[in-house]
């Protein structure tokens, strides 16, 4: 047998693999994971104590406790202050929704502690927030792992997985940044995306309402993501050109609004509350130029770029044709609607997200990318050329790593050097990849003598994990496979 198509063939039982990724999860979740709150995410999170704990829409208490506490904030973003008396969040709800249920068993257990936590900055209840983040994202991957699977085979859906989580600027806000709204964001819409392709043509009014209640969510963790709900109008434009759509089926559109509509009440009565208006308001200095869009510099700037700063993204789109083969109208959709985010982000103003790693709106796109991975990996596979992916994958991930530690430690806010400086930077980057493995929580608190409160930490982080591995792998994410389509459970040749 070739040697480069045993390369990716799983070489360890199942049970030897899962105690490796095991160990490897317990590491990262000790050294990398951070869990107090800083920039972006102090947004996301401040609607939990201050509608939880203090009774009001209003964001004031809580962000000048983190502006007094000298968290590492863009101060203006806590600073917007309304006529009616109300310091704003522009930040969506939706992450704090998702993390509600983690916010409140804390907030119960805290009730029952002798002594006071600060629901804001108390390291508990920050915990709360980013243990959410992490169970999020773990499920969502544990999804794009099967449904990868299912197209592709086991071994290439594993490299894609893999090289979604370490070699995409995925990375920064699974470890770094858990607070922002990323891997909210991408649970979201992910089981949005996998549930409408499973119960394609077969979905029943209630599993409208609930593809609804999901596309909803979605759009309520960042405004970008209603591009998702696309996947509707593209799907029924598929069902006309096949002569399978009917009149009947707008019931099933207002079923589908009417699910939306309940997931998306708690962003309309916060911005009621908060704004005085239904809809939402846009965030100050930011601004549309849809007729000269920045392309080059969102795909190509060394002021994270998506592809200059991620290059294996440019292998995944290699592999947006065999998608869109394989899955149709859902592989045209997502390709349609990840080129439109794209362009969507080349409008705005702020087009680089800001000081960020990586061009961060875009990691919502997760799904395509994965999807996009494991189809150029299992081509890879067929046509003897295994170790090339095992290659690429290795090369990516080092790119990464490289160019997170020269963001954290040589660019220190400075982004957008040229291009001989950024390259150069990359290698002065080698000597600070160490210090990516001393961020951690756990692992600070170990080090600086609280091992009972590092162990604790390390705990519900892994219970967290562990939690939603099971949830992603028993969970029915959607029902049978789509008329006139090949079965997503079976394999390709």
């Amino acid at each position: 047998m070739h040697l480069s198509r045993i390369a990716l063939r799983p070489r360890l039982p199942s049970s030897r693999r899962e105690v490796l990724l095991t160990g490897v999860a317990i590491v990262l979740l000790t050294f990398c994971f951070r869990t107090a709150l800083r920039g972006d995410g102090v947004g996301y999170f401040a609607y939990l104590p201050s509608v939880v704990a203090h009774g009001t829409f209003d964001m004031a208490p809580t962000f000048d406790q983190f502006l007094e506490a000298n968290t590492p904030v863009w101060s203006p973003n806590l600073q917007h202050h309304l006529a009616n008396g109300m310091t704003a969040n522009y930040k969506p709800v939706g992450s704090a929704l998702l993390a509600l249920p983690f916010y409140l068993l804390t907030h119960l257990v805290m009730l029952l502690i002798p002594g006071y936590q600060d629901p804001a900055l108390g390291m508990e209840y920050q915990l709360a927030f980013t243990e959410a983040s992490l169970f999020y994202i773990v499920v969502a991957l544990v999804l794009i792992y099967r449904f990868t699977r299912s197209l592709w085979d086991a071994a290439p859906a594993g490299l894609a997985v893999a090289a979604v989580i370490f070699a995409t600027p995925l990375t920064a806000y699974i470890f770094f940044e858990p607070s922002y709204y990323h891997t909210f964001a991408v649970f979201a819409v992910t089981a949005f995306a996998i549930y409408v392709y499973r119960t394609h043509s077969s979905r029943r009014p209630l599993q409208w309402a609930l593809a609804g209640i999901l596309g909803g969510l979605a759009t309520i963790t960042h405004v970008n993501e209603v591009l998702f709900l696309a996947l509707i109008p593209i799907e029924s434009i598929g069902l006309v050109a096949q002569r399978r759509w009917s009149w009947r089926m707008l019931t099933n559109y207002g079923a589908f609004a009417a699910g939306a509509l309940v997931s998306g009440l708690p962003q309309l009565v916060t911005d009621k509350i908060m704004f005085g208006q239904w809809l939402p308001v846009a965030a100050p200095n930011i601004s549309f130029d849809f007729l000269h869009p920045h392309l080059v510099e969102v795909l190509f700037s060394t002021q994270q770029g998506w592809i200059s700063w991620t290059p294996l993204v440019a292998v995944a789109l290699l592999g947006m044709p065999f998608l869109i083969r394989r899955l149709g109208w859902f592989g045209f959709g997502l390709v349609l609607v990840a080129a439109g985010e794209v362009f969507l982000n080349a409008a705005l103003s702020d087009w680089s997200g800001g000081l960020a790693f990586g061009l961060r709106r875009l990691t919502d796109q997760t799904l395509v990318l994965a999807l996009g991975f494991g189809a150029v990996f299992a081509w890879l596979r067929r046509v003897g050329a295994g170790t090339w992916a095992l290659a690429l994958l290795s090369a990516g991930i080092a790119w990464n790593v490289l160019l997170l530690a020269q963001f954290y430690y040589v660019m220190r806010g400075q982004v957008g050097a040229p291009w001989g400086q950024f390259l150069v930077d990359q290698l002065q980057a080698v000597g600070f990849v160490p210090r990516l493995f001393v961020q951690g929580t756990a692992a600070r608190d170990l080090a600086t003598g609280h091992p009972v409160e590092g162990f604790l930490v390390l705990v519900i982080l892994g219970m967290a994990a562990a939690a939603a591995v099971h949830l992603g792998r028993v969970g029915q994410v959607a029902g049978p496979a789509p008329r006139g389509s090949r079965n997503p459970g079976e394999s390709l040749s």
